[in-house]
């Protein structure tokens, strides 16, 4: 063989420093990061296997795959990967050396050629047997390491199936909790009495079907038309009460047939507006002075319940929370 018909190998890279550069390797939440890396083959058909640089797993990360390990398995797969890279980047240096030895010999010097050749050849059969040897032996890691990966990835396919499950059930709550406040809202079953004194007023709003609980609430109240929610609505609108009582044993019996949803949360997503103060209306300037029992035939005072004054609609009872 001459040294013209040497074959030329490709520029090496020595993959060593590529783990040694994570030295400090550790895992996070019993997790690193793995990147497969191939070393650069030197000859046609025979070339080192790749093997996985071991790296801290960085949640901003996204490069590579994430594998489950402990430290003393995060050690042994970086100890078996700098064995590795160690054992390959050595023979592979010894082979470009050879060659460029073999090629620099001139060809009259026929002994020192054929010296050259010679060491070449040897070279290259150690290459060969050593990345062989350096691959059987990396294999077992090699293979450790993509289970703990495909493991990963199952569970992380188990976290976002569940995750989607729960978003459709969310979904389906949320889907049902609209119908039902949409069948509710159909319903004509609410009524209001209103009691008006010199310059107050208050309403009282409760359910036809419902005993009421305020003993505010007028005896007239079966003499009170059955709306629905959008007309009650309407209907509060153009009253423009002083103040706004609801009934409290009506919102609880609605809250219970929205499956534990507040009314004020069902009136918000209906109307977009809060049932208890109708912000989109003026505010309403109270008086200079305070109401008397004797200006409320009621026998409390005309403070919706809560026990003090407001400006425009206020609530005294909101049913629970948002």
């Amino acid at each position: 063989m001459s040294h013209w018909a040497l074959p030329h190998p490709a520029h090496y890279t020595p993959s060593m420093p590529r783990q040694q550069d994570q030295e400090l390797v550790s895992p996070r939440d019993h997790k690193v990061r793995v990147h497969r890396h191939w070393p650069d083959s030197l000859l046609d058909g025979t070339g080192p296997a790749p093997f996985f640089l071991v790296d801290t797993w960085r949640p901003s990360d996204n490069a590579g795959h994430l594998a489950s390990c402990t430290p003393e398995t995060c050690r042994r797969w970086v100890e078996a990967a700098l064995a590795y890279a160690t054992a390959v980047d050595e023979v592979s240096a010894e082979l470009t050396a050879a060659h460029q030895g073999a090629g620099s010999v001139p060809r009259w010097r026929y002994f020192a050629a054929r010296r050259a050749l010679h060491d070449w050849e040897k070279a290259r059969e150690r290459y060969e047997q050593t990345v062989r040897e350096a691959g059987e032996a990396y294999q077992p890691i090699c293979r450790e390491i993509w289970h703990a990966v495909w493991a990963e990835h199952d569970r992380a396919g188990l976290r976002a199936r569940e995750e989607a499950q729960e978003k459709q059930e969310d979904a389906r709550v949320e889907a049902q909790a609209r119908r039902r406040a949409t069948e509710l809202a159909e319903r004509p079953i609410w009524g209001w009495s209103v009691v008006t004194r010199k310059k107050w007023s208050i309403a009282y709003v409760f359910r036809h079907d419902v005993p009421h609980s305020d003993e505010r609430v007028s005896a007239a109240r079966q003499d009170r038309p059955c709306v629905n929610l959008p007309e009650l609505r309407q209907a509060l609108r153009d009253l423009n009460p002083d103040r706004l009582h609801w009934d409290d044993a009506a919102l609880a019996e609605t809250g219970r047939e929205l499956d534990g949803a507040s009314f004020g949360r069902c009136w918000r997503e209906l109307f977009g507006e809060d049932h208890g103060t109708f912000t989109s209306i003026s505010p309403y300037s109270p008086p200079t002075r305070r109401p008397t029992d004797r200006d409320n035939p009621s026998g409390g005072s005309a403070t919706s319940g809560t026990g003090g004054y407001g400006s425009g609609f206020s609530c005294g009872s909101f049913g629970g929370g948002y």
